[in-house]
């Protein structure tokens, strides 16, 4: 892949959007060496997935290939590496270190990953590569979600994940980049943009068949903030025409589904929310004991074996192996202290606002790609009040990429050159001659 990569342009492009599509395929796509399948943190062992291997070929191609355009540090390296050098060091006094080795070998690939990604994108891989990859990785949550639906007549899909929460962290950073993507880019085949529609209308159907409340409300959310975006920002006859379409498909849809989804919100068990407090409580008397942390990856492991932090809990009395703390900020602080929290709210806001600020300042299909990865970043932070789903590896590769896209396109303000959206033709340069790679 590395060879090929760096001498065909095309073989470069094909395998960005891989890279990106092979998130989706969640633990069907991985193995863990040294695993700890029992475990029930976040990281059960060293991880390797398709879309890694994909990442470090491309990162050999680029280094080889593009020497002079590789950007070493990229954006908010700093504050990346200030969270890991925390961690590294939360090791020493870490419960069980094997735990947290776990998860430091992930925040490594996860930076593997945003790297690459930047570089690429500098190095000039298409945006139409981007597009790809998240429209095949839609395809595969709608295609799933349907066939358990249907065929499986499953209540709660979970799509291609282990867990049916996942889905909609996962597919809310899709839909408003697939979404303002098609509404947007003039450039862009009307069948694509149909395709890529189509799509966001799937995600959508996953994500309700999730019965999920707050991911159909984020849901919700971004597909209407997609919207008026570009009708505000790019106003068009395609962009009122699809517009005006989508509100009807939507209305329709709402009253369709409206009574499952009324019985969902009166119907949904009370132990839920009654764990999510026990372990929010947990959380927050793990971090008055140990403001430095226990430890990346640690949380499960202390709770169940200090009892001290099981003493208020009913609903999860029984449980022999103790869970994750389902809110992202208290599961934080509890394993990285109260500095590991405070970067990491700080990693979060550099890249939103990375994001938010390319977008105004820009023009361009980018700028309205921006905002698109803006939406999905906020409802995958305002998903971390309920859920700890952002550190499962899908989630966080498609964050990585996300928040690489922010890093690369802020400074973009001239348009590129028109390109071909077709898929034979995804490329912007011609092959290196054998003097060069020399």
């Amino acid at each position: 892949m590395a060879i090929g990569a760096a001498w065909f342009s095309r073989v470069r492009g094909w395998l960005f959007a891989l890279m990106i599509f092979f998130t989706v395929l969640g633990s069907h796509g991985a193995l863990n060496l040294v695993s700890r399948e029992l475990y029930r943190g976040p990281d059960r062992g060293f991880e390797i997935t398709l879309t890694d291997l994909i990442c470090w070929a491309l990162i050999v191609a680029i280094v080889f290939r593009f020497p002079g355009k590789v950007q070493w540090l990229p954006r908010n390296t700093w504050l990346l590496l200030l969270f890991f050098l925390n961690a590294c060091l939360l090791t020493a006094v870490s419960a069980e270190p094997l735990y947290t080795a776990f998860s430091l070998w992930k925040c490594l690939r996860i930076f593997c990953l945003y790297w690459c990604t930047v570089n690429c994108l500098r190095a000039g891989v298409p945006r139409q590569a981007v597009w790809f990859g998240f429209a095949g990785a839609a395809l595969v949550v709608t295609m799933l979600a349907a066939v358990q639906k249907y065929w499986f007549h499953i209540y709660r899909v979970n799509g291609p994940f282990d867990h049916s929460n996942t889905v909609p962290l996962y597919s809310n950073l899709l839909l408003p980049v697939l979404l303002i993507w098609a509404l947007s880019d003039k450039e862009m085949p009307l069948r694509q943009a149909v395709v890529s529609i189509i799509l966001c209308l799937g995600l959508m159907f996953a994500v309700v068949s999730t019965f999920s409340r707050a991911g159909m409300a984020l849901a919700a959310a971004a597909f209407g903030g997609a919207l008026l975006w570009d009708n505000l920002r790019y106003p068009g006859r395609r962009v009122r025409t699809a517009s005006m379409a989508l509100c009807l498909l939507l209305a329709a849809a709402v009253v369709r589904a409206a009574p499952s989804i009324i019985a969902r919100f009166e119907t949904a068990p009370k132990a839920s929310a009654a764990a999510r407090d026990e372990f929010n409580i947990a959380a927050r008397k793990m971090l008055a004991d140990n403001p430095l942390g226990v430890g990346l990856n640690n949380f499960s492991y202390v709770v169940t074996n200090q009892a001290a932090y099981r003493e208020h809990f009913e609903a999860m009395r029984s449980e022999e192996q103790a869970g994750v703390c389902h809110h992202i900020y208290w599961l934080t602080a509890a394993e990285t202290g109260y500095l590991g929290l405070a970067l990491y709210l700080a990693i979060v806001i550099r890249f939103a606002w990375g994001a938010v600020a390319g977008a105004w300042r820009q023009r361009t299909v980018q700028g309205a790609v921006l905002f698109g990865v803006f939406l999905g970043l906020c409802t995958l932070q305002a998903s971390g009040f309920l859920e700890w789903a952002f550190r499962v590896t899908p989630v966080m590769q498609l964050f990585a990429i996300c928040a690489a896209i922010s890093a690369a396109w802020i400074g973009k303000k001239k348009r590129h050159p028109r390109t071909s959206w077709s898929p034979v033709s995804m490329t912007l340069e011609a092959p290196a001659p054998l003097e060069a790679l020399r």
